[in-house]
C-alpha cells in the first residue's frame, strides 16, 4: 500500500512540473500580447506571435478558466493576474453591448469580426466566468453570472424539450447553417456537452434552482438519447435528438472519453441520488467502450472511428490524450480497479514521450500512431478547425492539457489525505 502511494506522489510531482514548468508558462511567455492589453489570436510552433491573426471567444473563455482555476488551486497571484487580463478582454473586446452574448471572434485590432452567436461559443463564456467568480467572489461577478446565464436561457433554450439551438446572427435570429456542427444538423452533442458543463459549473456556485432543474434534464437527454447502446456518444441530431444517418457510424473518442468524467462530475454536483446511481455504471461504461476500440497499446488515444468502426483514424490529438488522463483516474476512482491506473500511466507516456514538446514547450497540435508530430497540414487528413504548424490559435488552448493536470494534482491529493 505504502509503495503504490509512494507511486501516486511521484506522478503528481510529474504533473505538477507540467503544469508549473511547461504549460502555464508558455501561455503567460507566449500568449500575452506584447504590445497590447489581451493575447495573441494565434502563435507559430516556438511560440512567435502570428500576425494579424484574429482572437478567439473560445480561447479567451479557456484562458480565463485555465487561469482562474490555476489561481485558486494553487493560491497563485501571477495566475490571478493572468485571469484579471482575460476577464476584461472578454468583457471590453468580445462582449456584444448592443445585442448581448459575445462575439465569436475579433480581428488583431480588436474589432468585431465574426458575429454569429453559436451556443458552445457563449457556452464556455458562461464556464469561465463561473469559475472567476470563484476566484472573485464579488457581487458584480455574481450579478454578472446570474444575469448571463437568464440570458441564455432566454436567448437558446428550446421551448418543450431539453435541447438548445446551435446557432444565431448577431442580433439572435436563428441561424440555420450551422459551422460548429458540420453537417449543420439542427442539434449536436458538442454544444450540448459543453452546455452541460457550464450549466454544472454555474450551478455549482450558484446554486440556482432553475439551472439545477436545466442540469438535471440535460443530463437525463445525455443518458436517454445522446449515450448509444454501445457507450459512445452520438454526434448530431434532429430536434427531436434522434441520431442523424450521416453520424450514426462515426465514436468520436476524444468526445466520448471527456463526456465519461464531465458527466460524472455533473452528477456530483446536481447531488440527485436518482442521477447519480444512474450516472455511476454508465461513466465506467463509457470508459470501457473507448478504451476497448479507441486506446492503441502504446496508451495513445485514437481520433475518432468511421464507418461503424471498420476505419480508424489513427492520428492522435493532442486534447482527446489529456482527457484520456482525467478519465482513467476518474475511472480508477469509481471502481477502485488499478487496471485503469496502470492505462492512465501508460498513456501518460506516450504524452510525455511523444506529444509534450520538450524542445519549445505546451503540446504538439497533432502526432501520427507513431508518435511522429505532425508539423504542417497532410492535405489527405486535414484536422478539424485547429493548425498542426501553431501552438496557439483559436481552438489550441491551455484548456484541456492545463485542466488535466490540475484534475489529476487534486485527485491525487484527495486520495492521499
Amino acid at each position: 500500500m505504502q509503495k503504490f502511494t509512494d507511486e501516486l506522489k511521484l506522478f503528481q510531482t510529474k504533473f505538477s512540473k507540467e503544469l508549473h514548468e511547461n504549460i502555464l508558462p508558455f501561455w503567460m511567455k507566449y500568449g500575452v500580447e506584447r504590445n497590447g492589453h489581451g493575447f495573441y489570436g494565434a502563435a507559430d510552433l516556438k511560440g512567435n506571435p502570428v500576425s494579424g491573426a484574429p482572437k478567439s471567444c473560445v480561447l479567451n473563455a479557456r484562458i480565463l478558466w485555465t487561469f482562474s482555476q490555476a489561481a485558486i488551486q494553487f493560491k497563485n497571484e501571477t495566475y490571478a493576474e493572468i485571469a484579471d487580463k482575460a476577464f476584461n478582454v472578454l468583457q471590453e473586446d468580445f462582449a456584444d453591448k448592443k445585442f448581448g452574448g459575445y462575439f465569436m471572434s475579433i480581428d488583431s485590432d480588436n474589432q468585431p469580426l465574426d458575429t454569429i452567436k453559436h451556443t458552445y461559443a457563449q457556452a464556455f463564456v458562461l464556464y469561465s466566468l463561473s469559475k472567476y467568480y470563484e476566484l472573485r467572489t464579488t457581487s458584480e461577478i455574481k450579478k454578472l453570472i446570474n444575469d448571463y446565464f437568464d440570458f441564455l436561457e432566454e436567448k437558446t433554450k428550446v421551448t418543450g424539450n431539453p435541447g438548445y439551438f446551435e446557432a444565431f446572427t448577431r442580433e439572435w435570429q436563428l441561424y440555420g447553417e450551422n459551422r460548429m456542427a458540420d453537417n449543420n444538423e439542427p442539434r449536436s452533442m458538442n454544444t450540448h456537452l459543453h452546455i452541460l458543463e457550464s450549466y454544472a459549473a454555474f450551478y455549482k456556485v450558484s446554486k440556482n434552482e432553475l439551472a439545477g432543474n436545466r442540469l438535471k434534464e440535460l443530463m437525463q437527454l445525455f443518458m436517454g438519447k445522446i449515450i448509444r447502446s454501445t457507450g459512445h456518444l452520438g454526434i448530431f441530431f434532429d430536434e427531436d435528438f434522434n441520431e442523424a444517418e450521416s453520424s450514426k457510424g462515426i465514436c468520436s473518442f476524444g468526445h466520448d472519453i471527456e463526456a465519461s468524467w464531465l458527466l460524472w462530475e455533473a452528477a456530483e454536483i446536481l447531488n440527485d441520488r436518482e442521477i447519480i446511481a444512474q450516472m455511476k455504471p454508465l461513466t465506467v461504461k463509457m470508459l470501457d467502450a473507448v478504451d476497448r476500440v479507441g486506446v492503441d497499446k502504446d496508451g495513445g488515444l485514437f481520433l475518432e472511428s468511421t464507418r461503424f468502426g471498420s476505419h480508424l483514424r489513427t492520428n492522435k490529438h493532442w486534447w482527446p490524450q489529456a482527457e484520456t488522463l482525467v478519465a482513467f483516474m476518474n475511472g480508477f476512482e469509481l471502481t477502485d480497479n488499478t487496471k485503469y491506473w496502470e492505462k492512465l500511466k501508460l498513456s501518460w507516456n506516450f504524452i510525455d514521450k511523444h506529444v509534450i514538446d520538450h524542445e519549445n514547450g505546451e503540446w504538439f497540435t497533432k502526432v501520427n500512431r507513431l508518435g511522429i508530430p505532425y508539423l504542417v497540414e497532410p492535405e489527405n487528413d486535414p484536422s478539424p478547425y485547429y493548425r498542426n504548424d501553431w501552438k496557439i490559435d483559436p481552438w489550441k488552448c491551455p484548456y484541456h492539457n492545463g485542466r488535466a493536470m490540475m484534475e489529476l494534482i487534486a485527485r491525487i491529493e484527495k486520495r492521499n489525505v
